[in-house]
């Protein structure tokens, strides 16, 4: 697979090997990152920089696509080693940049306490004066390239994606799912989307997809993890899994449980469509895909039930 060599994917080390990415984009002697990982990253993406040559003073932009911390999490204490650096964010997230008490609060419900530190640590602020809002199309002039910034808002409303001009590329966070591609084992690429809590929305998540595709990009640098070049394929795969995501949303509405039982009854049905989609995909050894699945299957029913929660909510008498 033939890759820009302006683009450096940069292994992250969240949650073992080949699980997240950051890029690294060099233009002349100036670089920029594309989501920061975790702080426990920080020591990677500056190690990519120096096998470039390059010192963290050329620094000149550190974008997230969106605010979760394993894409957002390392920011401010990579921005420490960058002084001429400013941040990058869809105007929500740079509000969470900048005040993460509430943001760190939410992925402690999640977690909890003691993971939260193991995976993230300390999430400082950052100085407004360092972080730049960008708004939708918006686009941004860098040497020789045009990175024009666009909002795909199924995974979270916070999100954006970057369509690179010079190389015809497209920075996706999780908008264009997670997965595996020839880069990482043997055999067919295969994609699942992302519904981690607590704001998927199946609709968005589907114009998000057809607003990567309509880039013309040839291929989709993702979150989780590397290089996809096969945008039609891609694409189809994705939109598939999040028709059998919001499925499992419909039958839970239409089950009605509660408790353990509703629990057991979307993971049960997401493992399942998983399974289903590997098969589909026509993926060589499934074993290995479902084990790297893993942690984002959890992820992805944890986020079914918090969209049940909220419909439900939505649904209750007398709520506004």
């Amino acid at each position: 697979m033939s890759l820009p060599d302006s683009i450096d994917i940069v292994e992250s080390h969240y949650l073992g090997p080949t699980k997240m990415s950051a890029y690294l984009l060099v233009e002349g002697d100036r670089a920029a990152f594309v989501d920061n990982g975790t702080r426990y990253s920080v020591p990677y993406l500056l190690e990519a920089l120096a096998a470039r040559g390059m010192s963290p003073d050329q620094v000149e932009y550190l974008i997230i696509t969106h605010v979760h911390l394993d894409h957002a999490g390392g920011t401010a204490e990579l921005l420490k080693h960058c002084p001429r650096a400013t941040v990058i964010a869809h105007p929500k997230a740079a509000r969470h940049v900048c005040r993460p008490e509430k943001l760190v609060q939410g992925a402690i419900g999640v977690y909890g306490a003691e993971l939260f530190r193991e995976l993230y640590g300390e999430i400082e602020e950052i100085p407004e004066e360092r972080v730049r809002p960008i708004d939708d199309e918006t686009v941004l002039a860098w040497g020789d390239r045009r990175l024009r910034f666009f909002n795909t808002l199924g995974h979270a409303s916070h999100h954006f994606c970057i369509h690179d001009d010079k190389t015809n590329s497209v920075f996706t966070g999780d908008n264009f799912g997670v997965g595996r591609s020839a880069m990482l084992r043997p055999g067919p690429p295969v994609l699942i989307c992302s519904c981690t809590p607590a704001e998927f929305d199946a609709v968005e998540a589907k114009k998000s997809v057809e607003k990567i595709v309509e880039t013309g990009a040839e291929r989709a640098y993702i979150g989780h993890y590397g290089a996809f070049t096969d945008m039609a394929r891609g694409a189809e795969q994705v939109l598939r899994s999040i028709d059998a995501m919001q499925a499992i949303l419909d039958d839970a509405l239409a089950a009605d449980c509660t408790g353990p039982e509703q629990d057991t009854f979307i993971s049960d049905r997401v493992r399942a469509a998983t399974d289903e989609q590997l098969q589909w995909c026509g993926v060589t050894d499934p074993e290995s895909d479902r084990r790297w699945l893993d942690g984002d299957l959890m992820l992805n029913a944890l986020g079914l039930k918090f969209a049940l929660a909220r419909i439900r909510k939505a649904r209750s008498p007398g709520h506004a």
